[in-house]
């Protein structure tokens, strides 16, 4: 009898062999500011934590990026968007402005899900309904961008005896496998704390998120939002970067318009 061959397990490479994601410089997207992409660019595959204190334009700023994405560069976007859904047009319309081109981006370059009432049916509002129904927009539309805020109105249907921290952790390595699997960027918006923003209202981080310093340890990037209204001034701090191609620890200072809430990088507004 000849010698037996043992198989390596399935996924089991020489490092000669293994195979590699081309350069994330060569695939990351601008966010449509010179200045900002300096912090962050976008890339497939890629997932991102947005956080800052309620009512501080987190939703504001991220809707900013989808439209220049979608004006500049063609990219499609995703939105599941509850607490914004019914005025969502009209936001887009003001951030949009006076370039060409809005009518195209609602009819092709911006599919919305519904959290209205009959919209998942018997399925529950919670991550994987809205990520299935994703996903098959992704493959029917070729979406680039998935943004899902916030977290904390999606239904959560946690096992009595699992841990928040936990069921936390298992619910995003879940959604970076699925943006992995698909190439696509998440962006997932939460609210920190409530002690962040009754104590003075302090800049909250990453580790201030509500439930677990997983959203801290488990996304790509991490930004965080801050606003002062009095100055119309907007503060976007990069927190956590970890691909290096994909930004930079810093921030970026934009002035944002009070009517329309289009935000523009102020000259200079850049410190690494």
């Amino acid at each position: 009898m000849g010698d037996v061959i043992k198989l390596r397990p399935r996924g089991c490479y020489t490092l000669a062999d293994l195979p590699q994601r081309e350069d994330i410089r060569k695939l990351a997207k601008s966010t449509g500011w010179e200045k900002l992409d300096e912090l962050w660019r976008l890339y497939p595959g890629q997932f991102v934590m947005v956080t800052g204190i309620a009512g501080h334009g987190k939703s504001t700023f991220v809707l900013n990026v989808v439209a220049n994405m979608a004006h500049d560069f063609g990219v499609r976007t995703f939105l599941f968007v509850p607490e914004n859904e019914q005025s969502i047009r009209d936001k887009m319309r003001l951030i949009w402005g006076e370039r060409e081109g809005f009518k195209y981006f609602c009819e092709n370059q911006c599919i919305v899900q519904s959290a209205v009432e009959d919209s998942f049916g018997d399925d529950p509002m919670d991550l994987r309904s809205v990520m299935e129904r994703a996903a098959q927009v992704i493959e029917r539309d070729s979406v680039d961008v998935v943004v899902i805020d916030p977290w904390n109105e999606l239904e959560h249907l946690k096992p009595q005896n699992q841990l928040m921290t936990d069921y936390i952790r298992d619910a995003l390595m879940w959604l970076k496998r699925i943006c992995r699997h698909y190439a696509v960027t998440v962006i997932l918006i939460a609210h920190p704390t409530k002690a962040v923003t009754e104590n003075g209202g302090r800049q909250p981080t990453l580790a201030d998120i509500e439930g677990s310093m997983n959203w801290y340890n488990k996304c790509d990037n991490g930004l965080i939002v801050t606003r002062n209204f009095s100055a119309n001034y907007a503060k976007v701090v990069s927190a956590k970067v970890r691909e290096h191609g994909a930004g930079r620890i810093g921030e970026c200072h934009f002035e944002v318009n009070p009517n329309t809430g289009r935000f523009t990088p102020q000259p200079g507004g850049l410190s690494l």
